[in-house]
């Protein structure tokens, strides 16, 4: 499960890159916070 978590953290990379590349306050805020609920996710422990 722990490859699949840091998968994940490595796509949410990628719409946080596109939003940092836009000239767009909530672009900014938006990506960042996505990927802070991401990387949040993958330090979550699992119930299984």
């Amino acid at each position: 499960m722990k490859g699949i978590k840091i998968e994940l953290l490595g796509i949410a990379i990628i719409p946080l890159g596109i939003a940092v590349t836009t000239n767009n306050f909530w672009g900014y805020v938006l990506g960042v916070l996505g990927f802070g609920v991401a990387v949040i996710g993958c330090f979550l422990k699992d119930n299984h």
